[in-house]
C-alpha cells in the first residue's frame, strides 16, 4: 500500500509543474490589458508604462513566471495589482469560509445522495426507481443559480425563515452562523447530490449483478447480511472514487453559491478578481483550486486501493 502511494505521488509532482505552467500561460494570454483597466481609460501611456513596470509585467515572460515560481516555493503567492496587497494572506483570511460551505453542502448531499441511491440500486425497475431516475434527471438539469433564487424567494423573501445573505464566523456566534449556512449550504449540497445518488445506484447494482452475490442467496444467508457484508463493501470503493469527483466539484460550484448568497471565500474572491482584471489574483487562486482538486483525487485514489486491493496490481 504505501509503494502504491508513493507512486502515484511521485506522478503528481510532473503534474503540479506543469498544471503552474498552464495557469501562468493562460492568464497572460488573455485579452485586455489588466494595468490599463487599472490606471483607468484616460491615463497617459507614460503612466501606463511606469505602472506596469513597477509590477514587472513589461520583463520576458519566463522571467515573470521564474520569479513567481521563486515566490511559490516560499508561499508567496504575488501582490494584488489593485491595492498592492500581499495574495496570501487574504487567501488565508478566504478558505475558512469556503471549507465551512463545501463541507456542508458535502454533508448534505451525502446523507441525501447516497441512502436514496442505495435503495435505488436495491430496487431497479420499480416505481420507486423510475420516480427516483426523473427526480435526479431534474436535479441534475437545474441550475444552481436558480434554486438558490427559489431558497431565496421561499425561506426569505416569502417566509422569512432565514437570512437572504451573509456570513457571521462561527467562532463570534455559532447560531448565527448556522442560520446564514443552511441555504447556501443546502442549495450548493442539492446541486450535487443527484450525481452521489446516481452514481451510488449504478454501483449497487453492478455489485448485485456479481456471481458471489447469487452465491451468497444460494447458500441462504440473510438479506440484511448480504447487503451490508458483501453489497456495500463491494459498492464503497466506487462510491469513494465518486465521492473525491465531488468534493472537487463542490469547490467549483461554490463560486457560484459565494457569489449568490454574499458569502465571504475564495469563490467571491475569484469573481472579484475577475471584474477587476487583478489577474495576478485570478493566477494564485486557480492554482491554489487546481491544486486542491489534484490532492483530492489523489486521496480518493489512496482510499479507493486501500478499500480495492485489485487496484495495487495496476
Amino acid at each position: 500500500m504505501i509503494r502504491y502511494a508513493l507512486r502515484r505521488l511521485a506522478t503528481l509532482i510532473p503534474l503540479v509543474v506543469g498544471l503552474s505552467v498552464v495557469v501562468f500561460l493562460y492568464i497572460h494570454m488573455m485579452p485586455g490589458d489588466p494595468v490599463q483597466a487599472m490606471v483607468g481609460r484616460y491615463a497617459s501611456p507614460e503612466l501606463v508604462e511606469q505602472v506596469r513596470h513597477e509590477l514587472g509585467l513589461d520583463r520576458p515572460l519566463q522571467v515573470q513566471f521564474a520569479e513567481w515560481v521563486t515566490g511559490l516555493a516560499r508561499g508567496d503567492l504575488g501582490i494584488t495589482l489593485r491595492s498592492r496587497q500581499p495574495i496570501t494572506p487574504i487567501l488565508i483570511g478566504r478558505i475558512p469560509a469556503t471549507l465551512e460551505l463545501a463541507g456542508a453542502a458535502f454533508f448534505i448531499s451525502v446523507v441525501i445522495g447516497i441512502p436514496s441511491g442505495f435503495v435505488a440500486g436495491l430496487m431497479k425497475d420499480t416505481k420507486f426507481d423510475y420516480i427516483f431516475s426523473v427526480t435526479a434527471l431534474a436535479g441534475l438539469s437545474t441550475p444552481t443559480f436558480w434554486s438558490g433564487y427559489l431558497l431565496v424567494l421561499l425561506l426569505s423573501l416569502r417566509w422569512g425563515l432565514l437570512p437572504s445573505s451573509g456570513y457571521i464566523p462561527m467562532t463570534e456566534d455559532l447560531k448565527q452562523n448556522l442560520t446564514y449556512l443552511i441555504m447556501p449550504a443546502f442549495t450548493l449540497g442539492i446541486a450535487r447530490a443527484p450525481y452521489i445518488a446516481k452514481m451510488t445506484r449504478t454501483a449497487v447494482v453492478e455489485t448485485l449483478q456479481e456471481p458471489f452475490v447469487e452465491f451468497s442467496r444460494a447458500k441462504g444467508l440473510k438479506k440484511q447480511r448480504i447487503l451490508l457484508r458483501y453489497v456495500w463493501r463491494h459498492a464503497l470503493p466506487s462510491i469513494a472514487v465518486v465521492l473525491g469527483l465531488h468534493i472537487a466539484g463542490l469547490l467549483g460550484g461554490s463560486i457560484i453559491v459565494e457569489e449568490l448568497f454574499n458569502w465571504p471565500g475564495t469563490g467571491r474572491l475569484v469573481v472579484g478578481a475577475v471584474l477587476e482584471r487583478d489577474y495576478f489574483m485570478v493566477q494564485a487562486t486557480v492554482l491554489i483550486y487546481a491544486v486542491i482538486v489534484i490532492l483530492i483525487n489523489f486521496m480518493a485514489e489512496i482510499v479507493h486501493a486501500w478499500l480495492d486491493p485489485r487496484v495495487r496490481l495496476h
